[in-house]
């Protein structure tokens, strides 16, 4: 009789290893694919309000008398700045590559990237800025000679909000399985341990 309620253990151990072990391995890969996952989804209403006020800059570059100008006031660059998280950051230069307004080193796009009939349409790139990674968006803007150079708004900002909606989508869904693991670990040793009763 001790050797058959021995079996039923050796058994049930095996099958307890077959369950959870699958279970542990696929979790790291669980976590890994939620992050991914998070990040595309804090990245979403963080890019609009990014191509929203590249777009809002963008309205702002006149060209008088064959010069390009830009004029931001200064309540709106304060708006602009305004950020509890993070840190905005944007530029404009003219057709000629000159300095209009904003961070002076800001880092532009690479060489040749502007393609043909792409004014008016926001690009978004990540960009390392002085040790900081950054989000930018960045719009080519048409002067009166539309076939000719075209000014640049540069629109970035710091990455923490992006981080904090991240980390709360990834607690959101991973905190619910450190609670079902154990959980399933129990319901899996009750009813080995109730299997294993009824056999004696």
């Amino acid at each position: 009789m001790k050797i058959f309620q021995r079996e039923q253990r050796s058994l049930f151990g095996e099958i307890l290893d077959w369950m959870l072990t699958p279970l542990l391995l696929l979790w790291p890969v669980s976590l890994a694919l939620t992050w991914l996952v998070a990040q595309g989804l804090a990245n979403k209403p963080f890019d609009r309000a990014l191509e929203y006020n590249a777009h809002a800059l963008a309205q702002l570059v006149t060209v008088q008398n064959g010069r390009v100008l830009f004029n931001l006031p200064q309540p709106a660059s304060e708006i602009l700045r305004a950020d509890e998280s993070d840190t905005v950051y944007f530029q404009v230069l003219g057709v000629k590559g000159e300095y209009l307004a904003g961070e002076r080193d800001l880092p532009q796009p690479d060489p040749g990237e502007e393609p043909a009939g792409a004014a008016g349409s926001v690009q978004l790139r990540d960009v390392e800025y002085k040790g900081i990674d950054l989000r930018v968006a960045h719009i080519w803007v048409n002067t009166p000679r539309s076939n000719g150079p075209r000014a640049l708004v540069q629109v970035a900002e710091t990455r923490e909000k992006r981080s904090m909606l991240a980390t709360e989508i990834i607690k959101g869904v991973m905190l619910p399985q450190f609670v079902l693991l154990p959980l399933a670990a129990l319901l899996v040793w009750l009813g080995g341990g109730g299997g294993a009763e009824s056999a004696r």
